[in-house]
């Protein structure tokens, strides 16, 4: 089974992003950020400091992430390659789930999907919407666990692969084999600190990345 998280890592959705925050800015009294700070600071994983009172982050977060989805997702962008991973894991029979931070309901992300035309390599979509338990800020590891569960699969048989270090802490976390991919603007080094077990550089790398995988193990079982 693969699980993918969505934004960054299957759609390019920075720009979505940008304008939502703007809006939370301003729902929250605060001076918008113009997109080459926003840039800046997203890259740093700094966008708190241009929240306060420190004590507001969290509110603020959880209401980011409840009207994330009312924004328009027409320029988002399918990052490249996807599409062929996607199909490549299809065609080998492997199960794909996407999972999402994102507090909205699965029908507006398979509409975002349906959209990019991603939905007919994805089998089953998990958000954030009803998630109960969360072990740390944007984690996804009791989606993880809850997809794991339906399935009946153990976290031997599972890759995460995500663009963000929160990503890599929820798949660790999960004891699942976690995949780290570039487009997220978090650097390698930040994505194997957080628990990735490998990290390339967007999802167009995994099919061959699985392909050598399954190489060696047939080297290694005819040793």
């Amino acid at each position: 089974m693969a699980i993918f998280d969505l934004d960054q890592t299957l759609i390019d959705t920075l720009s979505r992003f940008y304008r939502v925050f703007n809006k939370t800015l301003k729902m929250y009294g605060l001076p918008e950020v113009d997109w080459r700070n926003f840039i800046d600071r997203y890259k740093k994983d700094d966008l708190d400091a241009l929240i306060s009172p420190p004590t507001l982050v969290e509110d603020f977060w959880d209401t980011f992430l409840r009207i994330y989805d009312e924004e328009r997702f027409e320029d988002d962008k399918i990052i490249d390659g996807v599409m062929k991973c996607l199909s490549f894991l299809k065609n080998a029979g492997i199960r794909v789930v996407v999972v999402t931070g994102r507090k909205s309901s699965r029908e507006r992300v398979w509409e975002n999907l349906r959209h990019h035309g991603l939905d007919r390599y994805i089998d089953e979509v998990y958000t954030a919407e009803n998630l109960k338990n969360h072990e740390f800020r944007f984690s996804k590891k009791e989606l993880i666990i809850d997809i794991m569960k339906k399935y009946g699969v153990s976290p031997s048989e599972v890759i995460f692969v995500g663009d963000y270090k929160y990503d890599m802490m929820s798949g660790k976390k999960a004891g699942v084999f976690t995949i780290g991919v570039l487009t997220g603007y978090e650097s390698r080094e930040t994505l194997l600190k957080y628990g990735a077990d490998v990290v390339v550089e967007s999802v167009a790398s995994i099919p061959e990345y699985l392909k050598k995988v399954e190489c060696e193990k047939g080297v290694s079982s005819n040793r």
